[in-house]
């Protein structure tokens, strides 16, 4: 009861605050509420004295959180042990797995909530919700707010405290989720005492995030605090949608004109020569593909199909050459693994393109940045120096082509490339392919005009990479 309170206590609220709290309250409980409604925690420039991260069933190891299964078979729930922030007033997950019943989510809660219910379900939170793109606000019916997130998607949680004013009450705040650096909506909610604090919530063994707290979210309308979305770095976007990093499919995935095509803006070179490509979800069939494709290439069809392309294949582990028929190359690609494929230009090669692959200005040739990198491979592979394409065992060379298993096509129809247009054939270069970092095999094909364009396709549902388009650069 306040009676019990010592009256020098609201002397010392005075000189700290400039005001004592109300008078009139019943209880110390209520008149703490008071005081804090008045001097919101979040509010204090000072950094809060760290207190003691709460978790039940989340297994901790370093910034990587796990769902761990119990006999309850209860969510599992992470809290922070500090709360958000002026300076750092948000934080992030990057989804590393999520099980196929899981319910990754994450939000802002007060500090003792319950550790059995997921973000936004119960009273003092809110949370988004990976599975089904959904918001929770303090209870367990969720809204529809935004896209649904998987394996490889970063979603983040942060308070606005920019537009806070005097004017305004400081017991309402505007709290802010993001998906890939992007902002995707902002919901009002009431501080509770003591704060909000960054909350993830697990549901299924399977689930893994890697968390990252403290960060300071820049609110610029024309930037954001993520890595940049690198859209100026592709040239042609087909049924592909560019989401940060990734690369997610967003065709029909019905019928073999239904293939999406990522084609980059600037062509390999000799300074510029390898790109990656990690498989974050192969999707329902996996027809993933990695390869090179001139300027012009049509926009629907998988690389290496038609004439000025080349392309290894993920579902099949085949090697396509401008043509429909494929050719044993190397293994089929899954989940997780990196895929990889770069030139090896003649040393006496001189560049006629320029970076838009539409220039006939030479540019002398330079030592690349990735030489050692690809000696490495050439030696992991170990190909004698003097190799030359047909004596590599395996690599894909040889005459047993076989159709790719597409119904309705010929075999060397280029049916989308007028029959009186002639591809003029460049200098003659090795094109290679790297699986997890270790070469699979090389092929000689003649450059086309413009140069060969990193390319990538996808063509069923689901599907996402995430795409390094100079790894070698560090």
């Amino acid at each position: 009861m306040l009676s019990c309170v010592h009256p020098n206590l609201f002397v010392l609220f005075k000189k700290l605050f400039g005001s004592a709290p109300p008078a009139d309250t019943d209880t110390d409980s209520a008149m703490y509420n008071n005081v804090a409604h008045e001097f919101p925690f979040f509010q204090n420039k000072r950094a809060p004295v760290p207190g003691k991260v709460r978790a039940e069933r989340i297994t901790i190891e370093g910034d990587v959180l796990s769902y761990t299964e119990e006999d309850d078979e209860r969510v599992g729930v992470y809290i922070s042990d500090t709360p958000v922030t002026a300076d750092h007033n948000y934080f992030e997950v990057e989804i590393l797995d999520m099980a196929a019943q899981g319910a990754i989510s994450i939000g802002l809660c007060c500090q003792k909530y319950p550790l059995y219910k997921l973000p936004g379900w119960a009273a003092e939170s809110v949370g988004y919700h990976a599975d089904d793109g959904k918001l929770f606000k303090a209870r367990p019916r969720g809204i529809v707010f935004g896209p649904k997130c998987g394996g490889g998607d970063r979603m983040g949680c942060g308070v606005k405290f920019d537009p806070l004013s005097p004017e305004d009450d400081p017991s309402v705040i505007p709290v802010f989720f993001t998906k890939n650096g992007r902002e995707i909506g902002t919901v009002l909610m009431s501080a509770p005492a003591g704060g909000l604090f960054p909350c993830v919530g697990l549901a299924a063994t399977g689930d893994e995030v890697r968390l990252t707290t403290h960060l300071s979210w820049q609110h610029d309308e024309d930037t954001h605090m993520s890595i940049d979305s690198n859209e100026d770095e592709w040239l042609r976007l087909h049924d592909i949608r560019l989401n940060g990093q990734m690369l997610e499919y967003c065709g029909r995935g019905k019928s073999l004109i239904d293939v999406g095509l990522a084609q980059a803006r600037v062509p390999l070179n000799t300074t510029s020569h390898y790109f990656e490509m990690e498989i974050v979800d192969p999707g329902r069939s996996g027809y993933i593909t990695i390869g090179l494709t001139r300027k012009d290439y049509p926009k629907h069809r998988h690389p290496g199909w038609n004439r000025g392309s080349i392309a290894y294949h993920a579902d099949d582990g085949r090697i396509f050459v401008g043509s429909t028929v494929g050719s044993p190359f190397g293994p089929r690609c899954h989940k997780g693994d990196v895929m990889g494929c770069g030139i090896i230009f003649p040393r006496d090669y001189v560049c006629t393109y320029d970076s838009d692959g539409g220039s006939n200005e030479e540019v002398s040739p330079l030592s690349g940045e990735g030489d050692d990198y690809l000696e490495h491979l050439l030696h992991v592979a170990q190909y004698p120096a003097n190799f030359h394409i047909g004596q590599y065992p395996g690599g894909g060379f040889g005459d047993d082509n076989h159709f790719h298993g597409y119904p309705g096509f010929e075999s060397d129809e280029d049916d989308l490339l007028p029959a009186r247009e002639h591809i003029k054939e460049g200098a003659l270069v090795q094109v290679f392919f790297t699986r997890n970092g270790k070469m699979i095999g090389l092929r000689e094909v003649h450059l086309p005009p413009g140069g060969f364009f990193p390319s990538v396709s996808m063509a069923s549902l689901d599907e996402r990479v995430r795409v390094d388009l100079r790894p070698l650069t560090g």
